[in-house]
């Protein structure tokens, strides 16, 4: 295994880190509209109040700069998930049942250190707003959804170049 992890090197690694943090972005934000449809919810309220607080913009352009930002965020996010991923030894993801397992746990750690610091003290989201609880707790255990989607593709990204 430490033939292929040095074979591979980091650029690569980091590389499918930041594909696999855009790719889980794109599940994330699909659950939310799928959320939102089913319970009732403005579809896309979170994207829009993203768009409103961020950019001071309105309506369609407020949705959809909140989505372009989520996706921005989710990508960046992969990549220095990836970056601690390849440079902490035990937490090397190279097929998916253990990028599940690491994905968990880094998307524990997004939410905690990243995304309820920045949407309660920066965008004052989900806290001042008139969510209910039901949509607050899926909102924030979508984070650990992500972090699950990113290990899993980083997971299957690296088997795949490891096989061939």
């Amino acid at each position: 295994m430490m033939q292929l992890y040095l074979k591979m090197g980091v650029r690569n690694y980091l590389l499918f880190g930041l594909v696999s943090g855009f790719i889980a972005a794109i599940f994330e934000a699909s659950a939310f509209y799928i959320f939102d449809a089913l319970s009732g919810i403005s579809i896309g309220i979170q994207f829009t109040d993203i768009g409103i607080k961020l950019f001071h913009f309105y309506g369609i352009t407020a949705q959809s700069s909140g989505l372009l930002m989520h996706f921005l965020v989710g990508t960046v996010v992969g990549f220095f998930a990836a970056l601690i991923s390849f440079y902490i030894k035990p937490f090397n993801i190279f097929n998916s049942r253990k990028g599940f397992l690491i994905g968990l746990l880094a998307g524990f750690l997004i939410l905690i250190l990243f995304s309820l610091p920045v949407n309660i003290f920066l965008l004052h989201l989900y806290v001042y707003e008139n969510y209910h609880k039901a949509s607050t707790l899926f909102y924030y255990s979508m984070h650990i959804f992500f972090g699950m989607v990113w290990g899993i593709f980083l997971g299957l990204i690296n088997k795949k170049y490891f096989h061939k």
